[in-house]
């Protein structure tokens, strides 16, 4: 039996040092202004259009000892879960992702890799919040060491409920999982401020930054197909 004092303070050690390597990071997403984005002529018009951006870790001090999984986990529902498309080139459709060159939290990943911490998952899309939308984004690790949904609804803010299971050794095609690390939480969300997402095993950093949608110039929309179609 773990001592519950010791297991609290190995807890809060890693969520401190956590907090203390985002903290010298997080103001400058803050002040952020809306970003602007070339985007699908049917979108120019259109309101409440975001980027969601996702980074997920491993904590670089995991303290999976000192907690109690459960084995008997319910399943993760897929149904309505939709993978983010492969960028082609601008200008960009809803539920496309960014070019890498555009994403914003990209420091903030390099410092955690350079800390210590395991990059996951890391990336970014243009989607749409108006008020009562519920959208679920299908977050999956082609290596198989998650597999997990993010669900987002907008109501007087923007709120996001992470669920994801991580396997630790990795996931088989063909047998179940030697061991899963459940990790599920809810979190109301601003727009431009970075939140993080604390768990003994795992982090998670969202970002979701206003659109300021602009229609593409045609030199650039020209220049944008080729680009695509020499890529493909």
């Amino acid at each position: 039996m773990i001592d519950l004092n010791l297991q609290e303070h190995i807890k809060v050690r890693v969520i401190a040092t956590t907090l203390l390597l985002l903290a010298g990071i997080g103001q400058a997403v803050a002040d952020d202004e809306a970003v602007k984005l070339a985007v699908a002529p049917e979108l120019i018009s259109e309101e409440s259009l975001y980027t969601v951006e996702v980074v997920i870790f491993k904590q670089a001090e995991a303290d999976k000892e000192s907690e109690t999984w459960p084995a008997d986990l319910e399943s993760i529902e897929f149904t309505n879960a939709e993978l983010p498309l492969v960028n082609d080139g601008e200008p960009l459709a809803l539920n496309e992702e960014l070019p890498i060159t555009t994403f914003a939290l990209t420091e903030q990943a390099n410092r955690l890799a350079q800390k210590g911490y395991e990059l996951l998952y890391h990336n970014s899309w243009l989607d749409q919040f108006k008020p009562g939308a519920n959208r679920t984004t299908l977050l999956l690790d082609a290596f198989g060491n998650f597999e997990g949904t993010l669900r987002i609804e907008r109501q007087r803010y923007l709120h996001i409920y992470p669920s994801i299971n991580y396997y630790p050794n990795g996931l088989s095609l063909t047998d179940e999982p030697a061991e899963t690390i459940c990790f599920e939480e809810s979190r109301r969300m601003r727009s431009k401020d970075l939140h993080y997402i604390d768990h003994p095993v795992l982090g998670m950093l969202v970002l979701f930054r206003p659109v300021e949608a602009v229609e593409m110039e045609v030199t650039d929309l020209v220049t944008s197909t080729e680009t695509a179609n020499t890529v493909n």
